[in-house]
C-alpha cells in the first residue's frame, strides 16, 4: 500500500516534541477525517481519539500510537524511537478494517498519544502550572483524566530490532523514577583566590565518579540502570568557580521496590561527595513511568496472529528501557508490539528504516490480524 509508505515518510519529516506535535496531529487526523472516522481532540493537548462514530462508549479496545521524537544531533527534532512507524500502523490498521470488516470499528478507538519520551521536563512543568495537563507525559495525562478505564484491552506498537519476516512482544520492560541533585558552594575569582570557593563543579564530578563505581553493586536481576549527566548554569564563566551544578539521572529497575532502594544508595553517595568537598546537596523527586507487564492473553493471540501469516514471532523476555505504556498496563490488559523495518538503533542518530514495505505496511496489517481476533 504506497498510501501507507507515504504517510510514514510525511510524518518523519514532521518530526516535533512532546505535547507539541501540531503538525505531526494536523497530519495523522486528516487522514483518519478523510478515511471516515469522526476525530475527537484532547482539551488542553495535542492527540486525539478515532472512532467510526465519534464515541468513545462501547469501545473494548484501544489501539494507541505515539506522536513525539527526539532531539536530532544537529538541532531540531527526529524520529530516532520510531514514532511514525507506530502512527502509520494506528492509521493502517483502521483504513483495513475499514476496508474488510467494518463491523469491528464499533469496538475500537485509535488513540494519538503525545510525550511518550520523558524529555523537556521543565517545558512540560510550565503545561502543568498552566493548568493545561496533570501528568508529564501523554498516557499518563490520559490515565488521570479516566480516558482508558472503560476499554478491556491497550494494544501499543514500537520499532524493535528485529528482521523483516518477524514481530516480537515483550513481556517486561523496567520502570524509573528521575533523579535530580543540586550541588551549591561558593563562587570565587579562579585565578587569583580559588581558595575562597567551593566547587559545586568538583562535588558533583565526584558523585558521577560515585555512580560509575556504585554500577558494580547492582544486581543482574534487578536490571538497575543509571545514566547521569553533569550540567551547570547557562553562561557560567571559566574564570569563576562553579557555585552551582546539577546531575540529573534516570533510575531504572524491574520493580518499584528497587527503585526506591538503589534512589536511596545515590542519595546517600550524593550527600558524602558534598560533603568531602564541603558544599551542600538538595535531592528531587520526580514521578517517572511504572514497570511494563504484558498481558498473556494478548501476548498468545499476536502469537497466533503471526504463525497464521507464516510470520515468526519472537518473544522478548525483558527490556531494560521504559515506556509509559507501563502505567497502562498496571490498570488494563497491555502489550507492546514489536515492528520490523529498521535497524533497530533507537535513540541515535543511525536509526533509520531500512525497509518501508516491513516498516509502514506489514504493522497495518498484523495489527488488523490482532484486533480481529480480539473484536470476534
Amino acid at each position: 500500500m504506497q498510501e501507507l509508505i507515504e504517510l510514514g515518510r510525511e510524518l518523519q519529516e514532521a518530526a516535533e516534541p512532546g505535547f507539541f506535535e501540531t503538525r505531526t496531529q494536523a497530519i495523522l487526523s486528516g487522514r483518519f477525517a478523510a478515511c471516515g472516522f469522526r476525530v475527537q481532540e484532547f482539551p488542553g493537548m495535542t492527540g486525539f481519539a478515532a472512532t467510526i462514530d465519534g464515541r468513545l462508549e462501547g469501545k473494548r479496545i484501544a489501539l494507541v500510537a505515539d506522536m513525539d521524537a527526539l532531539p536530532a544531533g544537529g538541532g531540531g527534532y527526529a524520529h530516532t524511537c520510531g514514532h511514525h512507524l507506530q502512527m502509520t500502523a494506528l492509521f493502517g490498521s483502521a483504513r483495513l478494517l475499514a476496508e474488510q470488516e467494518p463491523g469491528l470499528l464499533a469496538q475500537v478507538a485509535f488513540l494519538a498519544t503525545p510525550a511518550e519520551e520523558y524529555i523537556d521536563l521543565e517545558r512540560r512543568e510550565g503545561l502543568r502550572k498552566a493548568g493545561k495537563v496533570r501528568a508529564l507525559s501523554g498516557k499518563q495525562e490520559l490515565l488521570e483524566r479516566g480516558l482508558f478505564r472503560s476499554f478491556e484491552w491497550v494494544i501499543a506498537t514500537h520499532a524493535a530490532a528485529i528482521e523483516p519476516g518477524q514481530v516480537s512482544s515483550v513481556l517486561a520492560m523496567n520502570g524509573f523514577e528521575v533523579r535530580r541533585w543540586s550541588f551549591r558552594g561558593a563562587s570565587a575569582h579562579a585565578g587569583a583566590h580559588p581558595e575562597r570557593g567551593r566547587n559545586a563543579q568538583n562535588a558533583a564530578c565526584l558523585f558521577l565518579q560515585a555512580c560509575a563505581f556504585l554500577r558494580e553493586t547492582f544486581p543482574e536481576d534487578r536490571h538497575v540502570r543509571i545514566h547521569p549527566v553533569l550540567s551547570l548554569p547557562s553562561g557560567q564563566p571559566v574564570n569563576l568557580i562553579p557555585e552551582m551544578a546539577r546531575v540529573e539521572t534516570y533510575i531504572r529497575a524491574v520493580d518499584e521496590d528497587s527503585i526506591r532502594e538503589y534512589s536511596k544508595g545515590l542519595d546517600t553517595a550524593a550527600g558524602g561527595c558534598a560533603s568531602a568537598l564541603g558544599v551542600g546537596v538538595t535531592a528531587e523527586r520526580i514521578q517517572g513511568y511504572a514497570p511494563f507487564h504484558a498481558d498473556f492473553r494478548l501476548h498468545a493471540l499476536l502469537k497466533a496472529a503471526a504463525e497464521a501469516r507464516g510470520i515468526q514471532f519472537v518473544e522478548e523476555p525483558f527490556s531494560a528501557a521504559s515506556s509509559d505504556m507501563g502505567d497502562v498496563s498496571r490498570l488494563k490488559p497491555s502489550i507492546i508490539i514489536g515492528l520490523p523495518g529498521t535497524n533497530g538503533r533507537l535513540h541515535e542518530d543511525a536509526f533509520q528504516v531500512t525497509d518501508e514495505q516491513a516498516a509502514y505496511v506489514f504493522p497495518a496489517q498484523i495489527v488488523s490480524d490482532l484486533l480481529r481476533r480480539l473484536a470476534t
